[in-house]
């Protein structure tokens, strides 16, 4: 006789008051997120202690980010079971495995740049926003990995330090190598940290989205995938041929290379940055922690501290910490 499917349904109250109260908090770690990039962490400290930014962090929170919330509400529709459901859904698995609370999850459908980012501020609640096209055409994983990055961001409270380079003087990817650090100018020296800090970030956010794959060693082909679909980096440049066979035959070589012996060069692109950090995570301990459904590998994983010293280094965040 077959099993009736209702009586394998889990009906604990213990079970459920459990899973509804779960918190990420059990991976915070002085004062920040165990997977988090250290480097992002201390690069925002440094941020916060430059004159005039207390002012702008507090001009974005209460004026900036409220505005952009209300238009991006008022001409988006909410994605859920029946409308959107392949990025609910995505955002779910990702809330779950993040052990963050669903935010909303809004889908614009202006725009001819496929984008995906996350709003949070004084008086507004988290959400993540992504344009139609994402929603409809991405894949169930693109959509995971897309959608982990922003949660990520939202643990992490980048939201305020990405949309700082709206403000006159601040600017991405502009050439820093004039600046001399113990030259405290007040927006030059702001302009030039959040610029290091924009590819700590991304790191943290990268990590979080890998956490978020069913298979988190495919983050490199599902990177490559959404960079050739059109999606932008944090510079606001596009990549629709992104060689990823080549991306990887270079990181074989880094990833083999002893700590005291790497180094990379000034040219090499945030793609590949991303990339080899993205790969080096992939293969830590940490990872195994977020995501003990996972079967950890026979061979040796890294811990956090030979991790960060890598990704400082494929990062070029170390001369400024």
């Amino acid at each position: 006789m077959n099993n009736n499917p209702l009586m394998n349904i889990n009906t604990s109250f213990a079970d459920y008051l459990a899973q509804r109260t779960r918190s990420y908090q059990e991976h915070v770690v002085g004062g920040t997120l165990d997977y988090a990039f250290d480097a992002d962490f201390a690069l925002r400290q440094k941020i916060g202690g430059v004159s005039g930014w207390s002012r702008l962090y507090k001009t974005i929170n209460t004026t900036d980010i409220p505005q952009r919330f209300k238009k991006y509400f008022q001409f988006s529709d909410a994605a859920g079971s029946m409308t959107f459901a392949k990025a609910y859904e995505a955002a779910k698995v990702c809330s779950d495995r993040l052990q963050i609370a669903l935010p909303s999850i809004l889908i614009y459908k202006s725009g001819s740049v496929p984008e995906v980012f996350s709003l949070t501020g004084d008086g507004i609640e988290p959400c993540v926003v992504l344009t139609a096209d994402v929603a409809e055409n991405f894949t169930s994983e693109e959509l995971c990995y897309l959608i982990g990055c922003e949660l990520g961001r939202l643990q992490n409270r980048h939201c305020t330090f990405n949309y700082a380079f709206t403000y006159p003087g601040i600017s991405k990817g502009e050439a820093q190598q004039s600046y001399d650090p113990e030259e405290k100018t007040g927006t030059r020296e702001l302009n030039y940290l959040l610029n290091k800090w924009l590819m700590a970030g991304d790191i943290t956010a990268d990590r979080a989205g890998i956490i978020c794959l069913d298979d988190p060693h495919h983050f490199a082909e599902v990177y490559a995938s959404v960079r050739r679909k059109g999606v932008p980096d944090s510079y606001g440049k596009q990549d629709l041929s992104l060689d990823l066979k080549s991306v990887m035959t270079e990181y074989e070589t880094i990833h083999l290379t002893p700590v005291r012996s790497l180094k990379l060069g000034n040219d090499i692109t945030p793609d590949k940055r991303r990339i080899f950090a993205g790969m080096e995570f992939t293969g830590c301990e940490i990872l195994y922690i977020w995501r003990t459904d996972l079967e950890r590998p026979s061979t040796h994983v890294s811990n956090k501290q030979s991790l960060e010293i890598r990704c400082d280094i494929i990062a070029d965040t170390d001369s400024v910490l």
